[in-house]
């Protein structure tokens, strides 16, 4: 679904708030990169019960994108807790003004309330779940990315190439973020966005040594001279 923004996207500050029991970890790159479209992910949290070993990946892949890990255990008798501590977030940052916008990460219809109250406030509103995520859910949302269409990758493959897939669209971004219209850009600075984006990403899970080589892996990137330094200080698209 695509509307028009409230809010013009350079301006946009955004919470991310990822319901861990919704999603699969190795998504995490992808909703990184869907926000990062509309903004700057600032707050990045995601909400389960940590105790539990099923969320193991969750825990390594959290570290790589900088989220923070919030618990809600699941006590005797209890359910939805999860759904609580998340909503219990959201309106804390709603109230607080401290972001201009919000990425819901689920596929239930109990954050469909959630979304409508934050665009009430005139705040963008973006969703990220599955296919069956019901209409309620979508529609409350300015835009809603479909998680299972995201990525075709299969998840519990850890081989560089996979890593190299599932991050390619973060790696365009931090270029285009970092090039400001120019043709040629310096890795120092495309290696500053991706900070921003991935702030514990490190070049030997894509199976390389520098940023450069990672680059030209990608397969649409060429090492070019800049000044008097050596070739392979910069980037460009290929000619």
């Amino acid at each position: 679904m695509t509307e028009k923004l409230p809010i013009q996207q350079e301006q946009v500050s955004f919470a991310i708030l990822i319901d861990g029991d919704n999603v699969a970890a190795d998504k995490l790159g992808d909703i990184i990169s869907f926000v990062s479209s509309y903004g700057n992910p600032i707050i990045r949290r995601i909400y389960a019960d940590w105790t539990k070993s099923a969320m193991k990946r969750w825990k390594e892949e959290a570290k790589t994108f900088s989220f923070r890990l919030v618990e809600a255990l699941s006590y005797v008798g209890m359910k939805n807790t999860t759904d609580m501590a998340l909503v219990i977030d959201a309106m804390d940052l709603l109230h607080g003004k401290t972001v201009q916008g919000f990425c819901i990460v689920s596929s239930d219809s109990d954050y469909t309330l959630l979304a409508q109250r934050i665009r009430e406030e005139g705040l963008l509103v973006l969703g990220y779940g599955e296919q069956k995520t019901p209409a309620s859910l979508q529609n409350s949302c300015h835009e809603f990315r479909f998680s299972d269409k995201a990525d075709p990758v299969q998840p519990n493959n850890n081989t560089p190439d996979y890593f190299i897939d599932r991050d390619r669209a973060l790696f365009d971004k931090a270029f285009e973020t970092a090039r400001k219209g120019d043709d040629t850009v310096t890795l120092s600075l495309i290696g500053g966005e991706l900070k921003k984006l991935m702030p514990k990403y490190k070049i030997k899970r894509y199976g390389c040594k520098t940023l450069g080589q990672l680059y030209v892996r990608l397969g649409k990137y060429e090492l070019v001279k800049v000044g008097d330094k050596a070739v392979g200080s910069a980037i460009r698209i290929k000619q």
